[in-house]
């Protein structure tokens, strides 16, 4: 096992991409953002004249719209609601919408769910039928829907879960919280990354029926709290890893991945803090994501290392093993960046930024994945306060 590596890089920001390239398309991208307020809004990039307007906003997917999933063959959007403490006090919802050529939404079904949704991932069956996993943080537990829903729909299966032992961190660990769910590189298993537990866990699909079977769960080390995942690999089993963003640990932890007779088996391999000096004590990591199985991101909220930003951690991952190394540091253009996606030509990246209550577009260069120039920003909705879940908490491109 590789040991915890703390890298000595110099906080940098240099851009080193060259100006979007002009097109003739006239479509500009869309973006879609939920916003705890209430809303979902549209925005619309133009990378010519290099801009980002809002181009709607809808009041829908209950109290607290916490995650966005976007199914492009379907021109489906289908959003989670983190609302519900737990189930006396309240419950969460799942809604769909209806994703016109211009890009307006129209809602098709809105159900109820356990309480406090925060991710989901849309998986498929053998015969192409699809499927939605949804994480709730605050009811303990992970619940899956056929596809598409309508408003009589109810889950397919629930999945509730206990502590498995006294918690390390009790302030933040009093019981199971799933985070996200997340799908492996063959679509074959979902994976659930369980803040509260420190465990991650792993269910089979069922590529028959669609439904979900439970996997032995992996222990991770005790006060990780793991919170996002993200995936590398070459096409070969032997060489699949998992990156798993912990949250109260503030370190990237990599696991080797096999698949197995019955199961996907997971084998600790180290960790990283991906910052060039101790984090500061209020930061706390967010999501990870990697492009091009070479090129690694994460989020860092609160660390305030380009005042009054905070910033996006770039590491480059081993061609050979998937051991990672950092890169450097780049401001986030905004107050706690909670959420980042990069659009599917590798050319730029979005930044929602939660407390500042922004989406900032950046670029990025293809071949070496380095982060440049901002491209266009836009503030909306109500501006939140770090460390509350009151400002923007999902952005996605429509793609």
């Amino acid at each position: 096992m590789r040991a915890i590596s703390h890298l000595a890089v110099a906080i940098t920001f240099v851009c080193t991409v060259c100006a979007l390239p002009t097109t003739t398309n006239t479509t500009n991208p869309t973006l879609y953002v939920s916003h705890y307020d209430g809303h979902i809004y549209t925005l619309a990039l133009d990378t010519v004249e290099r801009s980002l307007t809002l181009a709607g906003s809808l009041k829908a997917c209950g109290d607290m719209p916490s995650w966005l999933t976007y199914d492009s063959a379907g021109r489906t959007l289908y959003c989670v609601d983190e609302s519900g403490f737990n189930a006396s006090i309240g419950n969460g919802t799942l809604s769909s919408f209806i994703v016109s050529g211009n890009g307006t939404l129209s809602q098709t079904a809105k159900v109820t769910t356990l309480p406090g949704g925060v991710a989901s991932v849309i998986y498929n069956d053998i015969d192409g039928r699809n499927y939605l996993a949804i994480a709730h943080y605050q009811g303990s537990a992970v619940s899956n829907f056929a596809l598409p829903i309508s408003d009589d729909s109810t889950a397919l299966q629930t999945f509730e879960f206990t502590l498995p032992g006294p918690p390390t961190v009790p302030s933040r660990q009093d019981a199971a919280h799933p985070h996200e769910t997340f799908i492996d590189p063959k679509g074959e298993y979902v994976l659930v990354s369980d803040l509260g537990s420190d465990r991650i866990r792993i269910f089979t699909i069922d590529k028959a029926r669609g439904e979900l079977s439970q996997c032995d769960a992996f222990a991770v080390k005790g006060g990780n709290g793991p919170r996002h995942g993200a995936w590398w690999t070459t096409g070969l089993d032997e060489n699949t890893v998992l990156y798993i963003s912990n949250e109260l640990a503030n370190t990237v932890s990599t696991y080797k991945v096999t698949y197995g007779d019955s199961c996907l088996v997971l084998e600790e391999d180290g960790e990283i803090v991906p910052y060039p000096k101790d984090i500061p004590s209020n930061a706390t990591m967010a999501e990870v994501h990697v492009f091009d199985d070479k090129d690694v991101y994460v989020s860092l909220r609160n660390d305030q290392a380009f005042p009054p930003s905070d910033s996006i951690a770039f590491l480059q991952a081993s061609t050979t093993d998937g051991s990672l190394a950092l890169n450097n540091l780049t401001t986030s253009y905004g107050k706690t960046p909670r959420t980042f996606v990069v659009n599917k030509a590798g050319t730029l990246l979005a930044i929602g930024n939660e407390a500042s209550s922004d989406v900032a577009i950046v670029e990025r260069n293809p071949k070496t994945g380095a982060l440049g120039s901002l491209v266009a920003q836009l503030q909306f909705g109500a501006q939140g306060t770090p460390g509350q879940e009151d400002g923007l908490s999902s952005v996605i491109w429509a793609e």
